[in-house]
């Protein structure tokens, strides 16, 4: 059955004829997902000029359209795709639907999915590098891998997208290898100095830093925290607990900064952002003083996605015990422990006890549920 199943689901999306549909009278896009199945609805494109340029791009005499919806400040008359999510008029570039506002269309060319380039720069994802020396820039990496995030000229280096980093010694430049799991990429170095994006990492030694985990880098001294130095000697003496970390005599938080009044022996993760020991509650790091250990969880997610009331895990900011509700550290004054909840009806989210709405619409959903709640509570 779901071997069927796997062969049927094509069938049906070829049946429906995602894109661009031109009858002659009206053009209309189709798309599908999961959650919704298949909706179209009518371009506001003349039929009689209208061209499908592929990937969900199109044009008619006046305007250019992406999935459907009219690309603002393109000119269809003008307008090319150019593949990867770029595209040109005759006085703009476009990355998706947003403008690119310093590029040159004369001269735009795509050379992947993320390195483009005109006659003045280099660009990354869309956004300029600002490269100072054009004709020595080299990206040092896949250029079409997202993974990729440095760059240099014979002058500068560059964090891709993100800045131009002053350089001890160019040649010697080069992006930290990544050896395991998931790591950010986002550290490199020179034969004098190691660098977190355009940040110089003060202290570290280049011949010994690795990043060890995402935005941590440790070399023969000691643990760096995205470019700050920390007092944490050697990263693998730490024990992660739900986000945070422990040596077994001292709670660090996720940026590695120690937090005092936490007991290593009964600290535990009870959730996103959520901490808890054998006499305090934590929101991130910031002590919740109110709240009773005993009773304390935090708020849990539900939707209605599926049809059905589904968890979703527990919420970062929501948190409740016998007595109170919380907002992160602070009590929601008169909101009732009890009936307090968080729930997806519709793609939006609803925060509400019985007493009131804290977030979200009174909706159809809402009352319908409220009702059959009730009715099952007086039973």
């Amino acid at each position: 059955m779901k071997s069927f199943l796997l062969i049927l689901i094509p069938l049906v999306l070829a049946s429906c004829e995602m894109g661009y549909k031109n009858d002659g009278k009206e053009v209309t896009y189709h798309s599908w997902n999961e959650g919704s199945g298949h909706t179209s609805f009518r371009v506001k494109a003349d039929p009689a000029t209208f061209e499908d340029l592929g990937d969900d791009y199109g044009r008619d005499k006046h305007h250019a359209f992406l999935e459907g919806s009219i690309i603002e400040g393109a000119d269809g008359a003008t307008f090319k795709y150019l593949g990867h999510c770029y595209s040109v008029d005759a006085n703009h570039v476009f990355c998706y639907d947003t403008i690119m506002s310093t590029a040159d269309p004369k001269s735009f060319k795509v050379h992947s999915a993320l390195l483009t380039e005109d006659k003045k720069d280099y660009y990354w994802c869309g956004n300029a590098i600002q490269v100072v020396d054009k004709k020595t820039f080299i990206v040092l990496g896949d250029i079409d891998n997202w993974e990729t995030s440095w760059g240099k000229d014979k002058k500068n280096g560059y964090y891709l997208g993100s800045g131009t980093v002053s350089l001890a010694d160019v040649a010697s430049f080069h992006p930290i290898k990544v050896t395991r799991g998931v790591m950010s990429g986002a550290y490199a170095a020179d034969k004098k100095r190691v660098y977190f994006k355009n940040h110089v990492v003060e202290g570290a030694d280049p011949a010994t830093f690795r990043e060890v985990s995402f935005y941590v880098g440790q070399d023969k001294n000691r643990v760096y925290s995205e470019w700050h130095p920390t007092e944490i000697k050697d990263f693998a003496s730490l024990k992660e607990v739900g986000g945070m970390y422990t040596d077994g005599h001292h709670i660090y938080s996720r940026d590695l900064v120690r937090f005092d009044g936490a007991d290593p022996d009964t600290f535990e993760g009870l959730g996103d952002n959520w901490y808890a020991d054998k006499q305090h509650i934590w929101w991130s790091n910031t002590l919740v003083k109110e709240a009773d250990v005993q009773s304390f969880e935090p708020v849990v997610l539900y939707t209605f996605f599926t049809g059905t009331k589904e968890s979703m895990g527990s919420d970062f900011n929501y948190g409740k015990d016998a007595y109170h509700v919380f907002f992160r550290d602070s009590i929601i004054e008169g909101a009732d422990p009890a009936t307090f909840e968080k729930i997806d009806f519709d793609g939006s989210w609803t925060v509400f006890d019985k007493n009131h709405i804290y977030e979200g619409k009174n909706s159809e959903k809402l009352q319908k549920y409220l009702k059959a709640k009730n009715k099952n509570n007086s039973r």
